[in-house]
């Protein structure tokens, strides 16, 4: 297929959806090094060289050149987008979380912004595991700092009893204590998932029996002043026993009576309610009318809802992300006002995507799209010759042809005759440029 683009004017070389994207060859990066040298203040020509420098796995030079890029076009998506993957690439996921939040803010393409957010959600867990490591090492350090008796941690509770379809509440019940005494504005509560990446770090590095103060010492490594753990028991058929205690830290005493209560299997959301108030009595917090009323909100009324949700946080814990989506959809089924569940559903269902997305998932979603024309463009800039360099750098055939007669169009700038000018005008110069195009 043969295409010959008549009168461009400078800059503007358009390619079809089927333009080949920039390659990581050496003979690509010297073409595109040679357009950047030619036209230093060219956004796109810094750009594309930093495309090619990620491809060759040229990381260094790649972070430079699309940071120069972003820097002299601050609204152009590209360069913030593949910053993301480089900066992933080198590990440092701070600066993939940046770049790739960055993206977001001005990225233009829909179908991509979905994948970053994706890659976000892997991020994040990434950042979690990272940040365990860190304390984990660091233990005799960072536990010998006192916490702020403000800053809580819950771990998950036990639970025991002969119906082991209730024994994701361990999960669950934690999570519901986690959210209501993060209601008050007189507490920092520790994110689960935090949370869960120092216990799970801790039980990599201990054997099943030291593991008994995982999470005393997770709370060490976390700055919490105090530790909120407990236990479920399912006393006979109908009824569960649930009991919450205090712990300080740094002492490793219980602070305050405690917390017990019976209920009910379906009142459970009244056991946890009697709980946790119970609990911001020996945290030594005074609730405002506001957050009362906050904290006796039911996220559902179903307990097969629940349980559902419960075991997905089980799941999503263990990074079993495509089932955790399944058994929270499960729990928007049953109750299809369950908002905490549809919450985590999405979050689920962004992580297996993010999990499973590489550099080949985003290029494809970009295809067609205004912001996948532009990075296959090759960093053409302005001028009439560079356009023409650049359109030799994606197929030097046709610049061959160009030059040997072989083609109608001519690679000089032609004076425009109804402008009046000698040509010298760069906005007035154009170019005929032909490119052969395979068929994808």
């Amino acid at each position: 297929m043969r295409i010959v683009y008549g009168a461009v004017a400078a800059g503007a070389l358009v390619l079809g959806a089927c333009a080949p994207a920039i390659s990581g060859s050496a003979e690509n990066i010297s073409r595109l090094e040679q357009a950047k040298t030619a036209e230093p203040n060219s956004e796109a020509a810094h750009r594309s060289l930093g495309i090619a420098y990620f491809k060759a796995n040229r990381y260094d030079d790649a972070k430079r050149e699309l940071s120069q890029a972003a820097t002299m076009d601050p609204n152009d998506g590209l360069p913030a987008l593949f910053l993301g993957l480089t900066d992933e690439a080198q590990n440092d996921i701070p600066g993939a979380r940046s770049a790739y939040e960055n993206y977001l803010r001005v990225g233009k393409t829909s179908r991509v912004k979905g994948q970053v957010q994706a890659r976000l959600a892997v991020l994040t867990r990434q950042e979690n595991e990272i940040a365990a490591k860190r304390a984990v090492a660091q233990e005799q350090t960072v536990g010998s700092t006192p916490g702020s008796p403000r800053t809580v941690a819950v771990t998950p509770f036990r639970f025991s009893g002969p119906d082991t379809s209730y024994k994701p509440l361990e999960r669950g019940f934690a999570e519901l204590i986690t959210t209501d005494l993060s209601r008050s504005s007189q507490l920092t509560v520790v994110e689960r998932e935090r949370l869960q990446a120092v216990l799970d770090e801790i039980a990599l590095q201990t054997t099943a029996n030291g593991a008994a103060g995982a999470g005393m010492r997770a709370g060490k490594m976390l700055q919490a002043g105090r530790l909120v753990g407990g236990s479920i028991t399912q006393i006979g058929n109908n009824q569960l026993s649930a009991a919450a205690n205090v712990t300080s830290v740094q002492t490793s005493q219980t602070v305050g009576t405690g917390a017990t209560d019976q209920q009910p299997v379906d009142q459970v959301f009244t056991l946890e309610k009697n709980i946790v108030f119970k609990l911001f009595a020996d945290l030594g917090v005074t609730l405002t009318t506001a957050e009362r009323n906050q904290i006796e909100q039911r996220p559902t009324r179903s307990l097969q809802a629940f349980l559902a949700y419960s075991r997905g946080l089980e799941l999503e814990d263990a990074g079993r992300f495509d089932d955790a989506s399944r058994l929270f959809d499960n729990a928007v089924r049953i109750d299809p006002s369950f908002g905490n569940a549809m919450q985590k559903s999405q979050e689920a269902k962004s992580a297996a995507a993010g999990a499973s997305g590489n550099v080949a998932s985003i290029e494809s979603g970009l295809r067609g799209s205004a912001e996948g024309n532009a990075a296959n463009a090759s960093g053409s800039a302005a001028g009439g010759g560079t356009a023409l360099a650049a359109a030799d750098g994606l197929n030097p055939s046709v610049a061959a042809g160009a030059t040997s007669g072989g083609g109608s169009s001519s690679s000089q700038p032609q004076k425009d005759a109804s402008s009046g000018t000698t040509g010298d005008n760069p906005t007035q110069k154009t170019a005929k440029v032909t490119l052969v195009i395979h068929q994808p």
